[in-house]
């Protein structure tokens, strides 16, 4: 008769939302384990508690395969990214010409300084105090 007031003032708590983990856990035993002696009006919690039991069951599997599939989306965006950094480093600085060249009588010279004396060198003729502004072009023939 104790286990019966018992259970009784655990279930109008229940019903009233302040029970704690522990007097929850203690109902759960007692409806598993009470098999066929459960009084008719607590029948309904019987059934309530099995059911709360067999969905925690049911949950818990389905957990860890979705957070491998989430994994794996990662792992591939991640891969993604850093292909295309890569594929965009090769195309920028594969490729690298020299910054400073000049044709010479068609010789290509990428010597800097060289480049730079015959740059010079062409805009002194170019800005020469001539008195006709078409006296540098014969100084290429």
């Amino acid at each position: 008769m104790k286990q019966e007031t018992r259970i009784q003032a655990l279930l109008d708590k229940y019903l009233d939302g302040a029970t704690s983990a522990a007097e929850e856990q203690e109902l759960r035993r007692y409806f598993a384990s009470a098999g066929e002696g459960v009084p008719d009006r607590w029948v309904p919690f019987k059934a309530l508690f099995a059911y709360v039991d067999i969905e925690r069951q049911a949950e818990a599997p389905l957990t860890v395969p979705h957070s491998r599939a989430k994994a794996r989306l990662r792992l591939f965006i991640t891969s993604a990214a850093a292909a295309a950094v890569i594929v965009f480093a090769v195309i920028m600085y594969g490729n690298r010409r020299p910054e400073s060249y000049a044709v010479i009588d068609g010789k290509v010279y990428t010597d800097r300084a060289t480049v730079t004396d015959e740059a010079l060198d062409a805009l002194q003729i170019v800005s020469s105090d001539c008195d006709d502004s078409f006296d540098a072009l014969q100084l290429m023939q």
